[in-house]
């Protein structure tokens, strides 16, 4: 995937965030929010925003899956003050990227 489009759904999907005003959504949310982009496409972005970025975690709980805004991505959006717990960020280790 080109630089341009990774930008261009990392972009969409914070501005879902904001659209929201949640910090913790269920990925099936975000997934069925658009036809614009192809879910694999909205993976590559996420995984992106979560190990480059740092602005988000992917997590499952009791069986659903969920995307979650660090306090670092909460702070960039502008969403700290929605009285949820905020997602810690991954520790590096876990977010390396593998060549």
């Amino acid at each position: 995937m080109n630089t341009y489009r990774l930008a261009l759904i990392e972009r969409y999907i914070l501005e879902f965030f904001q659209q929201q005003q949640r910090t913790r959504v269920l990925a099936k949310e975000l997934f069925d929010s658009t036809a614009e982009f192809a879910n694999a496409d909205l993976v590559r972005a996420l995984e992106d925003l979560e190990k480059r970025s740092r602005f988000l975690v992917r997590h499952t709980t009791e069986g659903n899956d969920y995307v979650s805004l660090t306090s670092e991505g909460a702070a960039e959006l502008n969403l700290t003050d929605l009285g949820e717990t905020l997602a810690p960020h991954p520790p590096k280790s876990a977010t390396k990227r593998l060549s």
